[in-house]
């Protein structure tokens, strides 16, 4: 095992920035004295160990291979199309207990797995017992954001990773690990991210602070915080009163980033609460303050609100949507809305039942373009229901597992991308993470055809139609010069069927020499941003692909 490396906080540029609430909210006003974080680094090898196949009637395929018990599973794509799965895996390892967080993929949308990487928190001299893995693939920077906690250390209890969004070729993911000098624990995570920053979520327990939501900016490569913010926060709920909270999801669209959580009502019960905050890097890397705190950076500045009484709730963006999606009642809603890139969000929600047969559970929610996927358990059975209109209507109700009452409904046991669901289930006589195959309605998919110094083609390679196309071009120097060396954008209004494709940008030449990196970014108001890097050189007005 390499050694880990010892990197202090302050080095990294990590603040911890925690205001008392407001006593109208009958909370403690004296701030807790968390310091500056240690920050660890360690490397992880992958494993690259294929996972054998277990075929049965309607195409569920385990892909926990653990002999205990394997929960809590969190999906997403990368841009190859492969599925990538985290989750809880119990082992032994020398006789003692571990609980771990592999991570596996399937590049043939579900038939067969590899496990790509394995990670344990003894790496960050932790207990050696994970939970509440996440996962999220940022398009932009073509980075996998692996996200989990060890609930009984103190010590580092926060752990991410980066890995390399082309999962199959990935020979190592960059693990870090923060942890505070005074007494805290952390008990859940999620995380999420814009183009430019990755995000980390996390609730912790603190003498008078009773499970309170924390919110990390962080970079990739280095780990470093954006400049203009202090890195992580704490909400001293002087806006809303969201503590204590639980169920942590998070999620992203073109305009904002989004973290939804159970938060226990004044009057009692539950309710679903939401925060939300631009992914503009202008507005974050502005330094703007508010209250005497970062507005674009701090979580307790976010503007945040209630939907409403209600338990296991998930999140989904796409395009300038959001969908949330939770239990009431036995019932599913789905709170859907647009929402701008300004620092008030400007939500209109619109409710809608997807499924009030009564004893639902564990929703989980994925949105691309107009359509709506949720999963759910009733009954312990696994079911699946798509909308095509934003939540309006839905089609029918589809059992996606094939042994029947077998479906675990834990909270967290279901997660739904745009490919599949992976969902828990006990047949075996122990959980196991299975995956089951659901492709959604048609939908709009965005890809660059060729990419230049300054223009580029945009194809829909999806079965809708693609509306209000979106897009920038980013030249970058890396060895020589350029000139003007400035990145184009633009809006082109209107619809783009399903495969056609509209060339952007400016018919010209740059003037520089040496090496250059171009990157080009796509996106539409129904469809996800794609991104294309490109190299070559630049021999005066002469572009020389490599």
């Amino acid at each position: 095992m390499r050694e880990s490396i010892w990197k202090k906080g302050v080095v990294m540029g990590i603040v911890f920035v925690f205001l008392g609430a407001s006593t109208a909210l009958g909370m403690n006003t004296v701030a807790p004295s968390l310091e500056f974080p240690g920050i660890m680094s360690h490397e992880v090898q992958a494993v690259e160990k294929d996972i054998g196949r277990q075929p049965s009637l309607m195409g569920n395929v385990r892909v926990s291979p653990g002999v205990w018990n394997d929960s809590y599973p969190r999906m997403t794509t990368n841009a190859a199309g492969d599925i990538i799965i985290v989750y809880e895996q119990e082992e032994t390892e020398d006789d003692i207990p571990l609980k771990t967080v592999p991570v596996v993929y399937s590049a043939d949308e579900g038939d067969t797995w590899t496990q790509q990487f394995v990670f344990n928190s003894v790496d960050f001299y932790g207990s050696g017992f994970f939970s509440d893995p996440d996962i999220s693939y940022n398009p932009a920077q073509d980075i996998l954001w692996v996200n989990t906690v060890d609930r009984l250390t103190q010590n580092y209890p926060d752990i991410m990773y980066f890995i390399q969004g082309d999962i199959a070729h990935a020979t190592e993911a960059i693990g870090y690990a923060i942890g505070w000098t005074s007494s805290t624990n952390c008990f859940e995570v999620a995380c999420t991210h814009s183009n430019d920053y990755y995000l980390n979520f996390i609730t912790i327990d603190y003498p008078g602070y009773d499970m309170i939501p924390g919110f990390g900016w962080f970079c990739y490569p280095d780990y470093s915080c954006p400049p203009a913010l202090g890195g992580f926060y704490f909400d001293g709920q002087s806006k809303i009163r969201t503590a204590p909270v639980k169920e942590l999801e998070a999620d992203y669209n073109i305009n904002r980033w989004f973290f939804v959580a159970e938060s226990e009502a004044i009057e009692g019960g539950t309710q679903i609460v939401i925060k939300s905050g631009t992914t503009d890097k202008a507005l974050i890397d502005s330094g703007e303050q508010q209250n005497g705190m970062d507005k674009y950076g701090d979580l307790e500045q976010a503007p945040g609100e209630f939907l409403g009484l209600g338990t296991d709730p998930d999140v989904s963006g796409s395009g300038n949507m959001v969908a949330v999606v939770f239990i009431r009642d036995g019932t599913i809603l789905c709170s859907v809305s647009s929402c701008v890139a300004t620092y008030e969000p400007e939500f209109s929600w619109q409710t809608y039942t997807v499924d009030d047969t009564g004893g639902a559970s564990t929703p989980a929610v994925y949105m691309q373009g107009n359509d709506i996927y949720v999963a759910y358990v009733r009954d312990g059975n696994l079911y699946y229901r798509v909308s095509p209109d934003f939540g309006v209507t839905w089609g029918e109700s589809l059992q996606k597992n094939d042994v029947n009452g077998t479906v675990v409904t834990e909270k967290g046991s279901v997660d739904v991308c745009k490919l599949g669901i992976a969902f828990v289930d006990n047949r075996n006589g122990n959980l196991d993470v299975y995956f089951a195959e659901a492709k959604g309605a048609p939908a709009p998919e965005l890809t660059i055809t060729s990419l230049g110094p300054l223009i580029m083609t945009i194809k829909n390679i999806g079965d809708a139609p693609a509306y209000n196309i979106s897009w920038n071009i980013k030249p970058t120097v890396k060895e020589g010069f350029i000139f003007p060396g400035k990145s184009l954008s633009g809006t082109v209004l209107g619809f783009l069927e399903p495969d056609q494709e509209i060339t952007v940008g400016q018919k010209q030449f740059l003037l520089g020499f040496g090496s250059i990196e171009i990157v080009g970014t796509a996106w539409a108001d129904n469809a996800p941003l794609v991104l294309e890097k490109r190299t070559g050189r630049l021999l005066l007005f002469f572009y020389i692909p490599e």
